[in-house]
């Protein structure tokens, strides 16, 4: 056991929130907690982290190709969540490293409601009105029209776990549901059980939805598309809401389409760099709504996240399977 030393890294949370997963792994050696610029060169993170044979990661850093060739003995990354494009997958297999994440159905609810939670309110402008009331000018409500989510059209760009989860919670609001994805990864049976669900091409969805959730995975084909073109195809007054990857769209094409009023706003709980400073544009703009990535912090998901870490440890450890391996995949 004394041979572990476990390093947590850039996760605000893990061991928060649920201090009894922070003293479990404890229990199987040294744990340390490290918050690294997200962009640390792959070198100097090899650097940081020199003797610690498991990493439990939140999404940032970035574990590429150079971390992996100047890192030590690096036994397994035990992702605190559910995405992985932070980590080259073949690098890691090469050097005999062990990628984990959490089940889908761990994070499923808690970001789909939170992507629905912060769209309501920048539709209805909770954020702002809110803020008047603080500034003592209640008399200023009839600022803050809004609109309706029963009988409008929706659409869902990328139908895998969480889209899929969306779109169920759309439905209820009694209009039209689009799903754009030519691979959609939603759980088995999913469009069985949901007829309703129309599945239509990229632009159609564009053309013709009052509010659309990104739920799109990142890789290279998906970098930025949601750019100056697509936003020109879309409907007047459209909304947007992303809680997938902050890269999906091109942040300034988003921000001339507001300014312009072709969209009407855009929510998100993830962007292309973290952390968010105070300075950017979006920040400035009563028609965007940013959190600060905060979609899996509900009690259940963050505890399903830690069990989830910690079982990988434990498992390794033991000898065990480790559940969700992605380099056992490949």
């Amino acid at each position: 056991m004394a041979d572990y030393k476990i390093a947590v890294v850039n996760s605000s949370s893990f061991g928060q929130v649920f201090k009894e997963h922070w003293k479990e792994v404890e229990s199987f050696g040294q744990v340390d907690r490290f918050m690294l610029d997200p962009d640390i060169p792959g070198k100097e993170l090899a650097e940081k982290l020199h003797g610690y044979n498991v990493i439990i990661s939140s999404v940032t850093p970035f574990f590429k190709k150079d971390f992996f060739d100047n890192k030590d003995e690096l036994l397994l990354i035990s992702r605190h969540g559910i995405g992985f494009n932070n980590i080259d997958l073949e690098a890691a297999k090469k050097h005999g490293t062990k990628v984990t994440i959490v089940p889908p159905l761990v994070e499923r609810n808690s970001v789909a409601e939170n992507a629905l939670a912060n769209l309501m309110a920048l539709t209805r402008q909770a954020v702002p009105s809110s803020e008047r009331i603080k500034a003592d000018h209640y008399e200023d409500r009839a600022q803050f029209m809004g609109s309706e989510f029963t009988g409008k059209t929706f659409g869902v760009i990328g139908c895998g776990n969480i889209g899929s989860r969306v779109a169920e919670l759309f439905q209820f609001f009694g209009g039209e549901v689009m799903i754009n994805d030519p691979e959609p990864h939603a759980p088995e049976g999913w469009f069985d059980k949901n007829p309703n669900v129309k599945r239509v091409s990229f632009d159609e969805l564009l053309s013709k939805c009052d509010y659309i959730s990104l739920n799109a995975s990142l890789n290279d084909t998906d970098l930025h598309f949601i750019n100056a073109e697509a936003l020109k195809k879309t409907k007047k007054g459209v909304y947007f809401v992303n809680h997938a990857r902050g890269a999906l769209i091109d942040e300034q094409a988003m921000l001339k389409a507001v300014e312009d009023g072709q969209v009407a706003g855009y929510a998100a709980d993830t962007m292309e760099v973290e952390p968010v400073r105070a300075n950017h544009p979006f920040l400035k703009n009563d028609h965007f709504l940013i959190t600060p990535h905060t979609s899996a912090y509900t009690y259940e998901c963050l505890h399903g996240m830690g069990e989830k870490c910690v079982s990988d440890v434990r498992n390794l450890i033991n000898g065990k399977p480790l559940v969700r391996e992605l380099t056992s995949q490949l």
